[in-house]
C-alpha cells in the first residue's frame, strides 16, 4: 500500500513492473495468458468429468452432476445470476477433481488449494463480465502479489501452517484479485484480501487415508 501511495500505481501494476523488469514483458504476458488458460480449461474440463477418482476411497466426481443440475434449475430460473454462488462451487470442486484425478492444474498457490482461484476468476468471467485480458492480468497480478507476501512473511505451506497456509492463501488472492479487476481500490483491495483471510483462521487438514 505505501508502494501505491508513492507510486499512484495499483498493486497489479506494481506487479508487472517487478515481473518486467526480470523478464520482459512479451514473457510476462505469455505467462499470464497460459496460466489464465490453463485454470480455465481446467474448470472446464473437471465440470465434464465423469467416472470414479483414483484411490482406493473411490469417491465419485461431483462437479459435473453439479453442473448438470444447476442448468435445469437455470432454465426455470430469472435472472440467471441467482445460482452464481452454487456455480463458484461447481467451478472449484471441478478443479479439485482434476488435481485428484492427476490431471493438469495450476499451482495457486499449492495444488491442495488450486480449485479456488480459477473458480473465482471463473466466476468473474460468466457472472461479471470480466474480459480475458482483465483476468490474465490484473486478476493474476494482485492475487500473486498478495500470495508472495504470505510466502514471504508467513507460509503458503499446509505442513507448516494447516489448510490456513493453502486454503486461506488462496481465499485471500482471490479475493484481492476479483475487488481488483471490480474497481476497487489499493485498501478495498487489501481488506478483501485481510477479510477473506479471517475466516479461514485456524483452519487445519485431517487427511484420511493419506488424502486432504
Amino acid at each position: 500500500l505505501a508502494h501505491c501511495d508513492a507510486t499512484g500505481l495499483t498493486i497489479a501494476q506494481i506487479a508487472r513492473a517487478n515481473a518486467v523488469a526480470q523478464l520482459g514483458e512479451h514473457a510476462v504476458q505469455e505467462k499470464l495468458d497460459s496460466v489464465w488458460s490453463a485454470m480455465a480449461s481446467c474448470v472446464q474440463a473437471g465440470l465434464s468429468g465423469q467416472g470414479v477418482l483414483p484411490g482406493y476411497l473411490q469417491v465419485p466426481r461431483r462437479a459435473a452432476g453439479m453442473a448438470a443440475r444447476l442448468r435445469e434449475r437455470e432454465a426455470e430460473l430469472q435472472p440467471i445470476g441467482e445460482l452464481a454462488n452454487e456455480w463458484l462451487q461447481a467451478y472449484a470442486i471441478a478443479v479439485n477433481e482434476e488435481n485428484a484425478a492427476g490431471m493438469r492444474v495450476v499451482t495457486a498457490p499449492t495444488n491442495g488449494a488450486a480449485g479456488i482461484i480459477p473458480a473465482v476468476g471463473y466466476y468473474a468471467k460468466q457472472f461479471k463480465h470480466v474480459p480475458f485480458e482483465q483476468l490474465a492480468g490484473d486478476y493474476l497480478l494482485t492475487a500473486g502479489a498478495v500470495g508472495s507476501l504470505y510466502k514471504m512473511n508467513a507460509s503458503i505451506s499446509g505442513a507448516e501452517a494447516g489448510c490456513q497456509g493453502e486454503v486461506g492463501s488462496a481465499c485471500s488472492m482471490a479475493a484481492a484479485g476479483l475487488a481488483a479487476v471490480l474497481g476497487a481500490t489499493p485498501s478495498q483491495i487489501e481488506n478483501a484480501a485481510e477479510i477473506a483471510m479471517e475466516h479461514n483462521l485456524g483452519l487445519t487438514c485431517d487427511p484420511v487415508g493419506g488424502f486432504v
